[in-house]
């Protein structure tokens, strides 16, 4: 049995909260008057799509 290679790191934390943060302000650039639905499907998704929903500046549920 060969030995498992090394995890690598792919996107740093900060890369990542820049990028939701790019994704929410042209979410909410496009979609502040109108009624979103934003839904999850990949296992595990809920955490993205929660911090996500965090930076939106617009209310979701009317």
């Amino acid at each position: 049995m060969s030995p498992q290679p090394e995890p690598q790191i792919l996107f740093t934390g900060r890369e990542v909260e820049n990028a939701v943060s790019r994704l929410a302000v042209e979410i909410s650039r496009e979609y502040h008057d109108k009624n979103p639905l934003l839904l999850g499907i990949l296992k595990g998704s809920f955490v993205f799509l929660a911090d996500l929903i965090r930076r939106l500046d617009f209310s979701l549920i009317e």
